[in-house]
């Protein structure tokens, strides 16, 4: 079987000196165009599952005031962050910090995938945050413009893109990507904090399977089949060596046609003078 197709967009020609140029119509990349999508899911808070294309970026100067950080260096401006979850205990900090790279670069990843059946590239080389005043991300983009998709997938127009045997290929090319940030990040958290690989590697599992489940009913579709995305998802991660051993259950729910996710273990966000959240493992069911 031959390997995967890369499509990029024709070249623009340049203008001769003095001529009148056309600016023709405006083209956003396959990154832009799904990070759109995303947006469109909850228009209120449009960065919540969303990404953007940075391959502009030149990521010196400029880029670090404009506040974006490669992944890769995220994790010291994090633990220098000013958030309370910094001050409670090691465990407490451990735990919000994989739940917020865990979603940044496997859970937002999931909810495209659940959605779309579309990825994009979240390796250590391409993946870029912005951190909130807590030290938490907020926002993330991608330096390499790429969207993986199913070669059966029609897409007039979208560029660039690199065409996967079908979905399942999809998701394993999505899994490769998030793996490779995450496991060393993971093994550099531990070090800073002690707290456990294996608990960290449950959170993001849980930053993957919830969203993945409640995402498509925003987009009016079958909230079941895009929890199977994100189990499959996971699945990749096992196979690339992930400890994951919790995924959370789904809450009992009046509406037969609603899915609550249940996430397999506690963020510890309720030990920051918080309440339990609605999909903490933690809270009994009503």
């Amino acid at each position: 079987m031959s390997g995967p197709v890369v499509l990029t967009s024709r070249a623009t020609p340049r203008p001769r000196p003095g001529s009148a140029v056309n600016p023709g119509p405006t083209r956003i990349s396959a990154v832009d165009r799904l990070g759109l999508r995303l947006r469109a899911l909850t228009p209120a808070t449009p960065h919540t599952y969303s990404v953007v294309d940075l391959s502009a970026e030149a990521f010196t100067g400029s880029a670090a005031r404009s506040g974006w950080l490669p992944v890769t260096e995220a994790l010291p401006a994090m633990l220098a962050g000013a958030g309370e979850h910094l001050c409670v205990s090691p465990a407490v900090t451990g735990a919000r910090l994989i739940g917020s790279l865990g979603y940044a670069a496997a859970g937002r990843l999931a909810v495209a995938l659940s959605v779309t059946g579309q990825a994009y590239d979240t390796g250590p080389g391409s993946l870029a945050v912005r951190l909130d005043e807590a030290g938490l991300i907020e926002r993330i983009g991608v330096r390499d413009p790429t969207v993986a998709i199913p070669a059966s997938e029609a897409t007039p127009g979208l560029a660039p893109v690199i065409r996967l045997r079908d979905r399942a290929a999809v998701i394993a090319w999505a899994a490769d990507r998030a793996w490779a940030t995450l496991d060393p990040l993971v093994d550099e958290l531990h070090a800073a904090t002690r707290y456990g690989r294996v608990p960290m590697w449950n959170l993001v599992a849980d930053s993957v399977l919830g969203p993945a489940t409640v995402a498509p009913r925003l987009a009016g579709l079958d909230q079941r089949a895009g929890r199977a995305t994100g189990w499959a998802f996971l699945d990749a991660l096992v196979d690339r060596g992930a400890p994951i051993h919790r995924r959370g259950t789904l809450r009992p729910s009046p509406e037969p046609d609603l899915l609550t996710p249940v996430r397999g273990s506690c963020c510890l966000v309720f030990r920051q003078s918080k309440e339990k959240c609605d999909s903490c493992p933690l809270v009994a069911a009503v």
